[in-house]
């Protein structure tokens, strides 16, 4: 009986201390699939992790021996299974409109099942719990490594539609209000008889042309929704956990720059997800950094794949070239795009279709981290300057941001992200996340929770740039860049040694390729990147051999620059 009662003490340690910190599951080295291969394909990209694998098999983890496997379960693309395990109740679980009318999945209005659309179903309704919870046992059961969940926002995804109105979410909207401290309480009267459904139905027969967007309870809605889906997400983690009788690390398709998907980080260990990448634009972007940054500002890595429309795009136009400079971005970042050997596809008029990508264009980039995986793991992101905001900014300015960011990227200024949270996203600021660089731009002060302002009110003002404009006159970079065409530098650094990523930028459509550039000089500043006294850098590529580069007098002139170069630097040991 001893022996029990302390393993299950030591269980509940282990399972509270997964929650405080996220796994350490990914390495910045990593090559990631998206979807299962076949060994060899495996082998030839150098494969370490997969992300959203199937139920295992004993065929498929033999197949993925050394791999680490995750197993997906879905939220809103399993209706056909959902149907098959409850054929004769599956329509209790079905998320439901202000008129009682279930809605499809708009992305998946192609799929059919015995006649029937994919309906969204809701994750407050016990059937569907059931199911998804099953699913996380089963998974684990079979022998996965982890769970990746997909649309992890379940119910709260749909908010955008304007669901859920069904009975379940209705009835625990009233026990949400009536939790609420008096002082944050809407007035609706009695919260124990609030009908929110038939709220809204009276107020948009008043004026046709309102949605319910506009109402001014929706905010209070919305937040009790992705609470609720954050909620569900934790208790799919304890599930896992318990399941297996030790912490499982667990990922989500958290699409970092589409509103509030960081609402349940803090059950994730890292995010596996879809970031649009602009395809279209034929050119390459710099708003998936962004994503990147704001994992790093969570404490979560982030291992990326481009949209459906943006992989429709790159199929039909047949540009692997524009891919290659996502790849590059990726491991520059500190994180990764995952290998794109079969990606999903999506336009309204095609549907779901399917990119195979060319292994001689990609599969050498991966092997390229591989080989040199010590210029990957344990560096982390060098930034001149911290970008300030809240949750609450992100949520109504992600433009704003995001341009922010790229004008700073396009000026040779490497950036970092503090983040502050708001009532759905629970990321209070820390001083620490305050004190990485010297210089700080603060955006809209004014959103961030009253505990974050008073924090921000006890900085240097010396230390906030007024404006981008400000920032940008006042500031010299620890690489400073002269290039006849577009560059991007993304330093990252570890004691005694920094790594420059040099991402030629100038891609030219009509070619599927960047314009070579013969000489790009690098002015730097040694002590700020923390290998003061360096005399020589090591240039590597995955086109070329590494070869040696004399630093005069803290500039360095890097010849021929093709897609990715990398620039290894190491303090001068006396």
């Amino acid at each position: 009986m001893r022996i029990r009662a302390l393993a299950s003490v030591l269980l509940s340690l282990a399972l509270a201390s997964a929650e405080a910190a996220p796994l350490p599951e990914l390495k910045r080295s990593d090559v990631v699939f998206m979807y299962q291969a076949s060994r060899q394909t495996y082998v030839d990209y150098g494969a370490t992790v997969l992300a959203w694998g199937g139920t295992p098999t004993p065929e498929s983890l033999a197949e993925a021996k050394g791999i680490k496997f995750f197993s997906s379960v879905g939220m809103v693309t399993e209706f056909n299974r959902y149907d098959e395990r409850f054929p004769d109740t599956y329509q209790q679980g079905l998320c439901r409109d202000l008129d009682g009318k279930p809605y499809k999945v708009p992305w998946l209005t192609d799929h059919q099942h015995k006649g029937m659309p994919y309906w969204w179903c809701c994750t407050r309704q016990p059937l569907f719990r059931q199911y998804i919870s099953e699913r996380v046992e089963q998974t684990v059961k079979a022998g996965a490594d982890g769970v990746h969940i997909d649309d992890h926002l379940g119910t709260a995804g749909s908010l955008w539609l304007g669901g859920c109105f069904c009975d379940r979410c209705v009835a625990e909207f009233r026990d949400y209000l009536k939790d609420l401290p008096a002082a944050q309480r809407p007035d609706v009267g009695d919260p124990g008889r609030f009908d929110y459904r038939e709220v809204l139905r009276a107020w948009l027969a008043q004026n046709p042309g309102r949605t319910v967007q506009q109402h001014p309870l929706w905010p209070t809605w919305r937040t009790y929704q992705l609470r609720g889906a954050a909620q569900f997400m934790q208790e799919l983690r304890a599930l896992a956990a318990r399941t297996a009788g030790h912490p499982v690390p667990m990922s989500a398709n958290a699409g970092l720059l589409w509103g509030p998907h960081l609402n349940d980080y803090q059950a994730l260990d890292f995010f596996s997800a879809e970031i649009e990448h602009h395809a279209a634009a034929k050119r390459f972007d710099d708003a998936p950094l962004l994503a990147y940054r704001l994992a790093d500002a969570v404490g979560r890595p982030l291992t990326s794949t481009a949209s459906g429309g943006d992989w429709a795009f790159i199929k039909e136009h047949n540009l692997p070239g524009l891919v290659q400079g996502w790849i590059a971005l990726g491991y520059a970042a500190g994180g990764s795009l995952m290998a794109p050997v079969h990606q999903w596809c999506y336009t309204p008029q095609k549907g779901t279709h399917w990119y195979a990508g060319p292994k001689d264009k990609f599969a050498p980039l991966y092997q390229f981290v591989r080989h040199h995986r010590e210029l990957f793991d344990d560096f982390h992101n060098y930034a001149d300057v911290t970008v300030v905001f809240s949750q609450r900014t992100f949520d109504r300015k992600q433009a704003r941001i995001a341009t922010i960011c790229a004008n700073l990227l396009a000026s040779a200024v490497s950036y970092r992200v503090a983040f502050g949270g708001d009532d759905v996203v629970d990321h209070p600021l820390r001083a620490t996340d305050l004190n990485g660089t010297e210089r700080l731009l603060v955006v809209e002060p004014k959103d961030f929770s009253p505990a974050d302002q008073a924090l921000l009110a006890t900085l240097d003002k010396n230390r906030c740039a007024a404006s981008l404009e400000d920032l940008l006159a006042h500031l010299t970079p620890a690489v400073r860049v002269d290039s006849p065409s577009a560059l991007r530098v993304l330093p990252r650094v570890k004691p005694g040694a920094a790594v420059l990523h040099v991402l030629n930028w100038d891609y030219a459509p009509e070619t599927d390729s960047v314009r070579p550039i013969n000489v790009a000089t690098l002015h730097l500043n040694l002590r700020a990147l923390g290998v003061e006294g360096a005399r020589e850098a090591r240039v590597l590529s995955p086109s070329a051999p590494p070869r040696s580069v004399a630093i005069d007098r803290d500039t360095l002139a890097l010849p021929d620059l093709g897609l990715w170069t990398v620039v290894e630097l190491r303090r001068r040991q006396e």
